[in-house]
């Protein structure tokens, strides 16, 4: 039962979206109350802790294979995480989270740029689709407008190159070894700013840090054990679900306010991330 479910990609990305919009709600708590270079040292910390001994009790080289995957991987993975949580602590989940989600359009970019895969005319329109519902969304005329749209965007960027490396490592490495190299690479570029910046959580922050850890750690190896068995796109298109799973959270629990701009720039986003994981999937 558990090795037919490990070689299930469709269950293991679902399951990974949905327990990202999890880890989603638990970061929108901290991200408002500890600084989130604690919040991103903490997250990798935990999941370097957790993977050591779970590799070493399977004889695992920690070596990895195509190391520059893993860290280019570990290094935009890093950086984006930082960028969606900033966006979180300025603006509402819901937000953050559809901008977020604008990686598909940067996925496509960075696979012509840096894999060499051809955008044909539907890609391009899809693209300009998923642009022109980013500038709804953001209704830049509008007074707003704040600093978290633009590191969701950020986050967004970084997240679609973060992508094409783990699709690349995949190829060579397993999900554990990928996600140990993303916790090494992301405890050591923010260590120096969760020094610099600590703040001694509460009780209910230690705990909302643990269960986020464990979330992610959780998410994060469900997602790279699927791409073992689906392409990138396939893979994409059913993470997206985390889109709807943290937006419904995030109307719920926050009480995100849901305006035609949020609605109509939110379905130009979605549907344009949804074309382009279906036609590179046809290609």
């Amino acid at each position: 039962m558990v090795k037919r479910f490990l070689s299930n990609g469709f269950w293991l990305m679902f399951l990974a979206a949905f327990i990202y919009s999890i880890a989603d709600v638990f970061i929108k708590i901290l991200s408002t109350s500890l600084p989130i270079t604690e919040i991103a040292f903490v997250r990798f910390l935990f999941g370097g802790v957790i993977l050591w001994p779970i590799l070493s009790s399977l004889k695992t080289s920690l070596r990895g294979r195509h190391l520059p995957y893993l860290i280019l991987r570990g290094v935009f993975g890093t950086f984006s995480f930082l960028c969606l949580l900033r966006s979180m602590a300025l603006t509402s989940l819901s937000i953050s989270m559809v901008l977020f989600y604008t990686f598909p359009i940067f996925a496509a970019l960075f696979s012509f740029l840096l894999v060499g895969e051809t955008i044909g005319k539907k890609e391009m329109g899809l693209i300009l689709m998923g642009l022109i519902g980013i500038y709804i969304l953001i209704n830049p005329g509008s007074h707003a407008f704040n600093m978290g749209y633009l590191f969701g965007l950020l986050a967004s960027c970084l997240g679609g190159i973060s992508m094409v490396m783990i699709r690349k490592a995949r190829e060579t490495n397993g999900a554990f070894i990928i996600y140990f190299y993303f916790c090494m690479v992301g405890g050591t570029l923010s260590f120096p700013f969760f020094v610099w910046n600590f703040r001694m959580p509460n009780l209910q922050q230690s705990v909302l840090l643990l269960l986020l850890g464990l979330s992610l750690l959780v998410a994060q190896v469900m997602m790279n054990q699927g791409f073992k068995f689906w392409r990138a796109a396939e893979g994409s298109l059913l993470l997206m679900s985390e889109l709807v799973f943290a937006g419904i959270a995030g109307i719920l629990i926050f009480r995100d306010p849901v305006t035609f701009h949020f609605l109509m720039g939110a379905a130009l986003i979605v549907g344009s991330g949804l074309g382009l994981n279906l036609v590179t999937q046809k290609a």
